[in-house]
């Protein structure tokens, strides 16, 4: 398997999200936001269908002391589609995203940064507007990271505002 697998024009549907904002700093981080999230919805009953997924929202700013403002959230899709979401998690039946630039990332956990250099690189080179987010679908979180990476297009209409 080759360690980045280019696409263009992926689509990705998320269905039953449920979602919490997290730190930056804890995206990658030693768990603790994911056992939080996991815990929740084995609380209320529900039940996690398919792998953990990391959003990053481009930067939104910047703190007093010059570090960039990152939003960034762990979405999960559940298998039941009613869920009464309450603060900090919240819940949407569908996320859709066309025509994404999208790479498989196959390799050690700590070389992941090149894979949204992939992405960012072509998108450069082939004068391609992205809008600044990116989802991970972690597919396998072991010595090996599989993961997939999906950064939506900015579409026509967007681009011309």
């Amino acid at each position: 398997m080759p360690k980045l697998e280019f696409k263009e024009k992926m689509n990705l549907t998320l269905n039953y999200v449920l979602s919490r904002k997290i730190p930056v700093k804890e995206v990658f981080g030693n768990g603790k936001q994911v056992e939080m999230l996991q815990n929740w919805i084995k609380a209320k009953g529900y039940h996690i269908q398919g792998p953990l997924i990391m959003y990053s929202g481009g930067i939104k700013g910047t703190e007093s002391d010059g570090t960039p403002i990152v939003e960034s959230k762990l979405l999960t899709q559940l298998k039941e589609g009613k869920i009464k979401a309450e603060y900090p998690y919240k819940f949407e039946q569908q996320i859709r995203l066309e025509k994404c630039l999208y790479v498989r990332f196959c390799d050690k956990k700590d070389r992941f940064q090149f894979a949204s250099m992939e992405l960012q690189l072509y998108a450069y080179k082939n004068d391609v507007l992205l809008t600044g987010e990116m989802y991970t679908v972690l597919i396998e979180d072991k010595e090996i990271m599989i993961a997939d990476v999906f950064m939506p297009v900015k579409q026509q209409e967007d681009a011309d505002e």
